[in-house]
């Protein structure tokens, strides 16, 4: 096993290594390589793409509605009869009659079978049109045009003896279905009538009717009872409970009278309090105009004592009144919402069997209604003059091919060669390369450099104390991180959200509702559904967020159009003044970024998986998304509709 000696240099100078000697790089193992494996992949990839044989394609274009009527501006799309068309075009007895008939012709050899046939042919509708695209592609460009203008001639034929056969057929079946519908009709409705007879159903609204009328009356007025009795309640609890307080209760006719009294008898303390301070209290007695004072604020005291006492029992009994006059309406009500329940469960049961003999009706008279518009058009429409498929466009004999591309791939194949023969010389260099090649190895820590000890050389040669230039050096730029933004505590968004004016309140609750700056400074009222409660990201980054009750109210304020500031360092300047009035610490930290932060940090500690926070947030940088890894719980498994959205400070 080999052993080491540990060397101490003066300096972080370390000892030059002595160069390997030169190779001419036209003689380089690296060269020699390289050229090797991209020339053999050159030439196979080259083989491969310009002995590929040409691939041709034929079209032909299918209308596959019938033309328009002289009144009608424009064609109606119909994406269910293309499909029904494009499904029978690739139906294998079309394809056999074709292949048949080409054979016949001469066009194709024997060995062709149905299924050659079929991946030669395509069928593609046109998006947004009743077209459609028949292809047909291969090596030998003679037989394409006559391929596809020969599928299309069976297919019309087939299509015109399927419609000259079935169209009586069908008129006849759906004449005897009309007629028994017809008499089913008249039965039902003889039915219907005297069921309504029968049960007095005078409307076909539910809540027309007299019985449900008055029960929804009675109900509404039970409803209103009782919530006048609980009002009622209330307020007879409130004024005992301010009654045991000591509080003055006073009818409204008297609280006048009680404010005079009690302005009068703090005039009179007041000027008691003076005279006491400036005289004895013999000289007051003795003094006739400062002895009337006491007497006064007693006279004065004792009116207010009487007026509060007959006052507290004047309120109360009224209320205690209105409170007996709620309960009593309560109970007749109830009695007579018991009264009449029985009859309106039985008016109900007879009217969901009204109910559903009219709708019973009604889709008998709408099978009817379908029978005859489906007559109606069978017995117009003249199939031969006018088809359901017409050609636009026949094939005819291509002239380029379509692909294989030789000189884009021949391109792609030289890149690839040249990536081949540069990985090639990569692995080699990987695979053969030894230690024993190395110059000598050495470990250098803190100013002490190690290497393997040779014959004749001490363990350790010397120890000597690390040069102050290398006892402490700074970190390189690259490997320090910068600090994550302020996370603003829930008092100091409240202080923010309190100092701040309709303006800035905005801005910081669009800020902690998952928007980034850029959105926020571009939104408008366009961005918000004030019924479903919903705030849309402006673009590129469109998304959905709920919008949060405070801000809702906010923008309501400002006839909900949004008044935040259109400019960036509008918004970083709004939120240090802010912060400032707030007296917030470090005002300057509260910017944009923190705010967002604060927002992004609610939502991590929640349980969001990483994956999830731009769906809510938007787009994140790779640090932003390693930052939150870090400070994301072990546990973090929610989905973004599993977690909650609003931050606690913008609910009320």
């Amino acid at each position: 096993m080999a052993q080491l000696h540990i060397e101490h240099l003066s300096g972080p100078e370390r000892p030059e290594t002595p160069a390997p000697p030169t190779v001419p790089w036209y003689r380089s193992r690296r060269l020699q390589i390289f050229a090797v494996v991209t020339g053999v992949v050159l030439a196979v990839g080259l083989l491969f793409v310009f002995l590929r044989p040409p691939i041709y394609q034929a079209s032909a274009s299918l209308l596959t509605t019938a033309p328009p009527a002289a009144d009608q501006s424009e064609i109606v799309v119909d994406p269910q009869h293309v499909a029904i068309q494009r499904v029978l075009l690739t139906g294998q007895p079309l394809l056999v009659e074709t292949l048949n008939r080409l054979e016949w012709q001469g066009l194709l050899p024997a060995e062709i079978t149905p299924t050659d046939l079929k991946g030669m042919l395509s069928v593609e509708p046109v998006p947004d049109t009743n077209l459609v695209k028949l292809r047909a592609e291969g090596t030998n460009r003679d037989l394409l045009a006559p391929l596809v203008n020969t599928w299309i001639d069976v297919y019309m034929e087939t299509r015109a003896r399927e419609i000259q056969a079935t169209t009586g057929a069908t008129l006849d079946a759906l004449r005897r279905q009309l007629a028994t519908l017809e008499g089913k009709i008249v039965a039902k409705r003889k039915a219907l009538d005297e069921f309504r007879r029968r049960y007095d159903i005078a409307s076909l609204e539910r809540s027309e009717n007299a019985v449900l009328a008055r029960l929804k009356g009675l109900t509404r007025s039970l409803n209103d009872a009782n919530e006048a009795a609980v009002k009622a309640k209330a307020r007879v609890d409130a004024i005992r409970e301010a009654i045991e307080r000591g509080k003055p209760v006073v009818p409204d006719e008297d609280k006048r009278v009680l404010a005079v009294l009690e302005e009068r008898a703090q005039a009179l303390r007041e000027r008691l309090t003076e005279l006491q301070q400036r005289f004895t209290p013999e000289y007051i007695r003795l003094n006739p105009a400062y002895r009337k004072i006491p007497e006064q604020l007693r006279e004065v005291e004792a009116k207010i004592a009487f007026l509060v006492e007959r006052g507290r029992r004047i309120v109360l009994a009224r209320a205690e009144r209105d409170y007996a006059s709620a309960r009593q309406a309560v109970v007749e009500l109830e009695k007579q919402l018991q009264e009449h329940k029985r009859q309106a469960t039985e008016f109900s049961n007879r009217f969901a069997e009204h109910e559903a003999l009219v709708k019973e009706l009604a889709q008998l008279e709408e099978t009817q209604r379908e029978l005859q518009d489906r007559i109606t058009r069978l017995e117009v429409r003249q199939m031969e003059k006018y088809p359901q498929v017409e050609v636009v466009e026949r094939a005819y004999r291509p002239q380029y091919p379509i692909r294989p591309h030789y000189w884009r791939d021949a391109g792609l194949v030289a890149l690839g060669a040249l990536g081949t023969g540069l990985l090639a010389v990569w692995l080699l260099e990987y695979l053969t390369r030894r230690e024993g090649n190395l110059p000598e190895t050495r470990l250098t820590l803190a100013g002490v450099h190690v290497y393997p000890q040779t014959e004749g050389r001490p363990l350790i040669d010397s120890v000597q104390p690390a040069p102050a230039s290398l006892e402490r050096q700074p970190a390189p730029a690259a490997e320090l991180e910068s600090p994550p933004p302020r996370e603003l505590t829930h008092d100091e968004l409240n202080r923010l959200l309190t100092h701040a004016d309709l303006r800035g309140r905005q801005t910081i609750a669009l800020l902690i509702s998952g928007l980034t700056l850029d959105e926020v400074v571009r939104i408008n009222a366009t961005d918000f559904d004030f019924r479903q409660n919903l705030l849309f990201a402006p673009s590129p980054h469109r998304r959905t967020l709920p919008l949060p009750p405070r801000l809702k109210t906010w923008l309501a304020a400002s006839g909900n159009t949004p008044l935040v500031p259109n400019r960036e360092d509008e918004v970083n300047k709004m939120l240090y003044l802010t912060a400032v009035e707030a007296e917030i610490q470090d005002p300057e930290t509260v910017t944009p970024e923190a705010l967002r932060h604060t927002y992004l940090r609610f939502l991590v500690r929640q349980g969001l998986k990483l994956t999830q926070l731009e769906r809510i947030a938007g787009p994140l940088s790779l640090e932003e998304l390693a930052l939150y890894r870090r400070l994301s719980p072990p546990t973090a498994e929610l989905a973004a509709d599993q977690v909650d959205k609003i931050h606690p400070c913008l609910r009320f």
